[in-house]
Parts: C-alpha cells; sequence; structure tokens
C-alpha cells in the first residue's frame, strides 16, 4: 500500500491564515502630525489671550495661483499652482487700511513668496522657510546648539538602543525649554487660506512650524482686510 497524505484540507486553513494576516496587518505606516494645543490655565485677561504683539505677528495667507490677466486659477496637470503670502504686524503695517482702493494700495504691506524649503545644491533656506527662520533666528540658533551637543554624545551614549532613547528624552526636553523660553525674541505665525488654497498646502505650512521650531502659530480666518489685500496685490502684479 502507497501512504499518501491529504493536503486538501490545508488549503482552508491557509485561506484563513492569509484573510487573518491581511487584515491585521499595517500595509503604510500613518503619519501623525504633533500640535501643541492651549493649556487650561486660568489667565488674567481673556480678551488678550488671542492677541500678538504687531512686532512679533508674522500673517501667512494660502492662495492659489491665477492665470495672468484673470482671476482663474492656475492648473498644472490638473493640480493647482500653490502660491503663498505673508505679512508682519497688522494689516497694511502702521499706517492701517483705509476704505478706499486707494489707501488699500498705498499701504498694502502684503508680499509674495515661494513654496520651497531648502536649495538642493546650497542647501541654504529658500521661500517661506527663509522668512521663517529669520525671523526665528535666536531660537534656531540655540536649537542647533542642541543639535550638536547631541551628535556629539552630551545628552548620553548613542551606541545603543536605550542609550539613544534617553538621549532623544533629554534632547526633546532641553529644545522645549528652548522653545518656550521668553527671553528669546520669536514669532507668533497666524496660517489663514482662501477658499481656493488647497488642504496639502496648509499640511506643507504646518510641516514648517516643525521644522523651524515654532512654538506659537494658529490657523484663523480670513479677515476683510486680508481679502482686500490679497485682491489689491493681484490686480496690481498679476496683470
Amino acid at each position: 500500500m502507497q501512504i499518501r497524505v491529504d493536503f486538501t484540507p490545508m488549503v482552508d486553513m491557509n485561506m484563513l491564515l492569509i484573510t487573518f494576516f491581511m487584515l491585521c496587518t499595517t500595509m503604510i505606516k500613518s503619519q501623525t502630525l504633533t500640535i501643541a494645543l492651549p493649556s487650561n490655565e486660568k489667565v488674567d485677561n481673556v480678551e488678550n489671550m488671542s492677541q500678538a504683539s504687531a512686532d512679533d505677528a508674522v500673517t501667512i495667507i494660502l492662495d492659489a495661483k491665477r492665470k495672468t490677466g484673470s482671476f482663474e486659477v492656475d492648473t498644472v496637470n490638473g493640480k493647482i499652482v500653490p502660491v503663498i503670502y505673508y505679512y508682519f504686524g497688522k494689516p497694511g503695517g502702521d499706517a492701517g487700511l483705509g476704505n478706499t482702493p486707494e489707501s488699500v494700495s498705498a499701504n498694502n504691506n502684503l508680499q509674495e513668496s515661494e513654496f520651497l524649503g531648502n536649495d538642493e545644491k546650497s542647501g541654504a533656506a529658500r521661500g517661506i522657510r527663509a522668512i521663517i527662520q529669520q525671523r526665528n533666528k535666536e531660537v534656531l540658533t540655540e536649537v542647533n546648539k542642541l543639535k550638536e551637543k547631541y551628535a556629539n554624545g552630551g545628552f548620553g551614549s548613542l551606541e545603543t538602543k536605550d542609550g539613544r532613547e534617553q538621549a532623544q528624552a533629554a534632547y526633546d526636553e532641553a529644545a522645549s525649554k528652548v522653545r518656550k523660553d521668553e527671553n528669546l525674541k520669536k514669532p507668533i505665525i497666524i496660517i489663514k487660506s482662501t477658499p481656493q488654497a488647497s488642504f496639502g498646502s496648509l499640511v506643507e505650512v504646518l510641516d514648517e512650524m516643525q521644522i523651524n521650531s515654532i512654538s506659537k502659530y494658529q490657523i484663523d480666518n480670513m479677515t476683510k482686510a486680508d481679502s482686500t489685500m490679497v485682491i489689491d496685490y493681484q490686480n496690481r502684479h498679476h496683470k
């Protein structure tokens, strides 16, 4: 007699195992963005909670590029071309915005920037990243010192996994203290967007907050003054 093992029942078992692993395995690692939320601590002056000093305030407005001679959104291969505007202090600068188109055009302190990071050859910051780094220069200088200290083993040995974890925790704590140091001059960035701006542009700007160690920033709605400045800028530069 020939001994024969029937493996037909194993087909069902294999299918069950494959289905189990397909359902339980994470195909794509989720990516999360850490955002510092306001604390529940009581403040004395509630009215000034959302106000920023004009010297520290930087407003970033996300928009879509318009076609030359019109307000129609420009696209490349079906994707919206992003554009970014910014201004320091309050809308219209120290003079403030008036009610007439002439006063808006005269006091418009809105500027346009490129949506770029670092230069591929030199590594120097460009576009909105260079502007943010210039305004947050004191904090970044101290953070870069901490990074150099971490690389040289100043926070602990990097030879073992436990050592790296302890060093990373010590570095994160020291960097957090630097970002919260009130003796260092740092900007308060207000992020706004027009209805034509893409969600991807907002995510990129939020990434820049993390990359450039910005401790105070918020997402706010467009005001009438912001819309007036954007329309006036486009009328004067995108004809």
